[in-house]
């Protein structure tokens, strides 16, 4: 099980490494090189709508999801994978291989592709409704799974999905670094607030603000680009159909009107009165007087301590 640890490590320590576009695809020709397979798909849906929503496959062309949806009522391996969740399951353990290869799934999905072998799991996120199913398939039919390869591809979905969603937020982070949001924590929903990722400390912050049972959607409208609840700042930024959501807890600079802040930036960049009231085209009155207003709201008497409250 050396080589299996040693995967599972390569996985996290490459999430910095591979641009999330190619992630999955890279993951699953690793997972190739351990659990020999000729085609593989690795599905992302919600347990709210029991379809996917994201779909990455490997020497399959790209209407072969679509195909094994529109198939999915009359494929046995389905109800087996919901009965276990977490576990590997054989198509060969839930319909004979005679049965199998007379039935209607395999004549119109399967067998136009060539497969004979297929081994499938699927993982649930409780939090988030999020499940992912990974399904690695081969061609000849005399080249069954073994109980090792079984063993090996359960305990790798798990990590396989974590090690996705971390190289998807660093992503993220990397993005809004030197910002607010660099600070904040993230999630990718539907304008429905249905989750496609979620940070798990988002979710601990939503489980406080919503409760436990609130947790499977995005309580809030995620088209909204700023809102405050109790004392959450909440951030949102359309990703074509999707939405980024940032949040973190308020802090005192969050209670200030936008052009303080500016005044705020400008103090913190080091500048005097008249070089931040030439960048916002104010006189350096009006900047004292800004600068006045912002000491009192925030309860400090200088800059000094200005910069500590930033820091903090």
């Amino acid at each position: 099980m050396q080589v299996l640890e040693q995967l599972i490590s390569r996985l996290y320590r490459s999430t910095k490494d591979i641009d999330i576009a190619h992630f999955r695809e890279w993951a699953l020709s690793e997972v190739q090189n351990l659990i020999p397979f000729d085609a593989a798909i690795w599905s992302t849906g919600h347990l709210s709508t029991r379809t996917f929503h994201t779909h990455t496959t490997l020497n399959l062309p790209k209407h072969f999801p679509d195909l094994l949806l529109e198939h999915l009522a009359i494929n046995p391996l389905r109800k087996a994978l919901f009965n276990k969740v977490g576990s590997a399951v054989d198509m060969s353990d839930v319909i004979d291989d005679q049965a199998f290869y007379a039935s209607e799934i395999y004549q119109r999905v399967f067998q136009p592709h060539h497969i004979s072998r297929i081994l499938s799991s699927i993982h649930i996120c409780p939090r988030t409704g999020i499940y992912t199913l990974l399904s690695l398939y081969r061609f000849d039919p005399e080249e069954r799974f073994l109980d090792l390869e079984k063993q090996q591809h359960q305990r790798l979905l798990f990590h396989l999905v974590e090690a996705a969603s971390h190289a998807c937020f660093m992503s993220l982070k990397a993005c809004c670094e030197g910002g607010s949001e660099a600070h904040a924590y993230h999630a990718i929903c539907d304008k429905q607030g249905v989750y496609h990722e979620a940070e798990p400390q988002f979710m601990d912050l939503m489980e406080a603000h919503f409760g436990s049972s609130e947790l499977s959607r995005f309580q809030l409208d995620a088209s909204k680009s700023e809102q405050l609840y109790d004392d959450l700042l909440i951030r949102s930024l359309q990703l074509g159909d999707l939405y980024r959501i940032s949040i973190r807890e308020c802090s005192p600079i969050d209670k200030l009107t936008a052009r303080e802040q500016e005044v705020v930036d400008g103090v913190t960049q080091g500048l005097s009165f008249k070089q931040i009231a030439k960048k916002l085209e104010l006189s350096p009155s009006t900047v004292s007087n800004h600068l006045y207003r912002i000491y009192q709201k925030l309860n400090i008497n200088n800059r000094s301590e200005l910069a500590d409250l930033i820091k903090k």
